[in-house]
C-alpha cells in the first residue's frame, strides 16, 4: 500500500498493536519515574501538593479551595479542566493517582500523533519517527520529573486536533481546542497556534472565529475571572511580567513600547538556549515553514519574557507547549515535503527531496531529522534516565525516605500542618496545610534539615521561623536523622523580629 492510499484507511491491526505496546511501555516508565521521585520525597508542595489539595477540597464540594494562600485557587490560575479529574480523586484520594494519570495522558498522545501522521500521508516509518521524537522529547521528560500539571493533557488534545484537521472532522477539532482552553488561562495561546496552523496549512474556514473566541476567552479569564477571585491579594501576573505591565493588555503595551527590556530579556544565555532547544526538539523542521513560525514565536517568547526563573528559561513543565507546537509544525512540513509542495521539494530546488522523484529519499531524511536532534537532547539534558543529566539519587527510595514516611504517618489525618516543601504532597489530603515557613493555625510542623528548601521559602524567613518555633508554642515530639516533628501545645510568647508569615502573635486555640 502506498502512503497516499493509506490516508483514508484505518490503522492496521499491527499498527494498533504496536501503538498499544508503546502507550503501555511509555505510561509505565513515566509513572514509575514520577512515583519514585515522589516516594523518595523529591516532589514539591508547589505544585503537586497544592494541586492535589485543590482537588481534594473540590471533591468535598469546596471548589478551588486551598490553604496555600488566603484566596481561592481560581485567583491564582483559571483551570476548570481540573474538575474533570474529580472522579479520580473520589476513588483514590491520593497525589500518586495524579502522577499515574499524568503518565497515561502523556503516553496516550502517541495515538493521535501517529494517526495524524498517517492521515497526512506519511509512511509508517516516518510516523513512527515522529512518535519516537515525542516519547523521547526533553519537554515530556521535564514535565514527568516535576510534579503534576494539567498542561500534560495538551499533547493529547493538540495531536487530536491535528488528526481532526487531517481527517476533515471539524467538530472534533473544535472540541479539542475548547478543552485546551480549559487547561489554563493561557491555554488560549496553544489554541490560537492550532487555529493558525488550521488556517494556513489546512484552509480550515472555522479557524479564524475560533481563534477570536480563544483570545476573548483568555482576556475574560485573565482580566475578569482571576481578578474576581484574587481580590486585593498579590497578583502572580505582576510577579512574572510586572516590568512590562500588571495586566494582559498592559503587557502587550509594554512589549510594544519597551523594546529595550524585551531585547534584554530575550537575549539572555538561558533564553537563547531555550529557543534552540524548542527548534531542536522538532529537528529544526519548523524553520522550513516561515508562515507558521509566528505562532511558535508566540508560545515560546511570551514565557521567556517571564521573570519567574523556571518559566523564563523553559525549564520544568514550561517547555512542553512550545515543543508541542514545534512538533505540530514539523508534521506539516513533513506532509509538504512528501507531497512535493514545499519549495525545497521542487525540481528546481538545489536540495530536491521529493519522495517520489528521489526514490523515497524524503523518508530517510525525515526519519533521520526527526530522531537525531531529540535523541541528542534527551541524552544531554533529560532529568529522566538514561541520560547524562539524570540524578539517580532522585529515583531511590532509601532509608531516609522510609523514615520520612513514618513521620508523615504520625500526623493525625485531619490535623492542620505546616511542612517543608517535600513533605507537603504527602500531607495534601487535608483542609489546613501550609508550606513552611507559613504557620498560620498549624498544630504540627514537620521539617527535615537534610531536605531541600526552596529559595522562595528561604527568603520568606525559613531559618528565622524555625529558630522561633519554641517561642511560638511548639515542642519537639519526635526527632530522628534530621527530621523533626513539632506539636503546638501552648500560646506563643510575644516575639519581635520574627517574619509576619510565621504567625508569631496568633492566638492559640486548642
Amino acid at each position: 500500500m502506498d502512503d497516499a492510499s493509506s490516508r483514508g484507511r484505518p490503522l492496521s491491526r499491527v499498527e494498533r498493536t504496536v501503538l498499544a505496546v508503546v502507550v503501555a511501555v511509555a505510561a509505565t516508565y513515566w509513572a514509575a519515574c514520577s512515583l519514585l521521585i515522589h516516594r523518595g520525597f523529591h516532589s514539591n508542595g508547589w505544585d503537586l501538593g497544592l494541586i492535589h489539595q485543590v482537588l481534594w477540597n473540590s471533591s468535598y464540594g469546596r471548589i478551588f479551595t486551598f490553604s496555600f494562600r488566603d484566596i481561592s485557587y481560581a485567583g491564582d490560575h483559571w483551570q476548570p479542566f481540573l474538575l474533570l479529574l474529580l472522579p479520580i480523586e473520589w476513588v483514590f484520594h491520593s497525589a500518586e493517582a495524579l502522577l499515574v494519570v499524568q503518565a497515561i495522558a502523556l503516553a496516550a498522545a502517541v495515538v493521535p500523533l501517529y494517526a495524524a501522521s498517517r492521515r497526512l500521508g506519511l509512511s509508517h516509518l516516518v510516523a513512527s519517527a515522529f512518535v519516537a521524537a515525542y516519547v523521547l522529547s526533553l519537554a515530556v521528560a521535564q514535565a514527568v520529573s516535576f510534579d503534576f500539571h494539567v498542561e500534560v493533557f495538551a499533547p493529547l488534545l493538540a495531536f487530536t486536533a491535528v488528526w481532526a484537521l487531517a481527517s476533515d472532522r471539524r467538530w472534533v477539532f473544535v472540541m479539542a481546542v475548547a478543552l485546551i482552553l480549559t487547561l489554563k488561562e493561557d491555554g488560549a495561546l496553544l489554541a490560537i497556534a492550532l487555529c493558525w496552523v488550521a488556517w494556513f496549512a489546512f484552509r480550515e474556514r472555522g479557524a479564524i472565529p475560533l481563534a477570536a473566541a480563544s483570545l476573548l476567552y483568555m482576556l475574560v479569564a485573565t482580566s475578569v475571572i482571576i481578578p474576581h477571585f484574587r481580590g486585593d491579594d498579590l497578583n502572580p501576573f505582576s510577579e512574572r511580567y510586572g516590568y512590562l505591565g500588571d495586566s494582559p493588555l498592559g503587557v502587550v503595551a509594554g512589549i510594544l513600547t519597551k523594546p529595550n527590556l524585551i531585547f534584554e530579556q530575550l537575549t539572555r544565555a538561558d533564553a537563547l538556549e531555550a529557543m534552540a532547544i524548542v527548534l531542536a526538539s522538532a529537528a529544526f523542521l519548523p524553520l522550513l515553514a516561515p508562515r507558521l513560525l509566528p505562532v511558535l514565536a508566540l508560545v515560546t517568547l511570551l514565557p521567556l519574557l517571564s521573570k519567574e526563573p523556571g518559566q523564563g528559561a523553559l525549564l520544568l513543565h514550561y517547555l512542553l507547549v512550545p515543543s508541542l507546537v514545534a512538533l505540530v509544525i514539523a508534521l506539516v512540513v513533513a506532509r509538504d515535503l512528501k507531497e512535493g509542495t514545499h519549495p525545497i521539494a521542487q525540481p528546481s530546488s538545489p536540495l530536491p527531496v521529493n519522495g517520489e522523484g528521489a526514490g523515497g529519499g524524503v523518508r530517510l531524511v525525515l526519519i533521520a531529522t526527526a530522531l537525531v536532534a531529540p535523541l541528542a537532547l534527551f541524552a544531554w539534558r533529560s532529568p529522566l534516565p538514561p541520560s547524562f543529566e539524570a540524578e539517580m539519587a532522585r529515583f531511590e527510595v532509601g532509608d531516609h525516605a522510609r523514615l520520612a514516611q513514618s513521620f508523615v504517618d504520625d500526623i493525625p489525618p485531619h490535623a492542620s500542618v505546616s511542612a517543608q516543601s517535600t513533605f507537603v504532597p504527602h500531607l495534601s489530603a487535608r483542609a489546613q496545610l501550609f508550606q513552611f515557613p507559613r504557620l498560620a493555625e498549624s498544630f504540627y510542623v514537620l521539617l527535615d534539615e537534610n531536605g531541600p528548601v526552596p529559595t522562595e521559602d528561604r527568603n520568606a524567613g525559613f531559618d528565622d521561623c524555625k529558630r522561633a518555633l519554641p517561642a511560638l508554642g511548639y515542642e519537639v515530639i519526635r526527632a530522628e536523622d534530621g527530621i523533626t516533628l513539632w506539636h503546638r501545645t501552648r500560646d506563643p510568647s510575644p516575639l519581635d523580629g520574627v517574619p509576619e508569615r510565621c504567625g508569631g502573635r496568633r492566638t492559640f486555640t486548642p
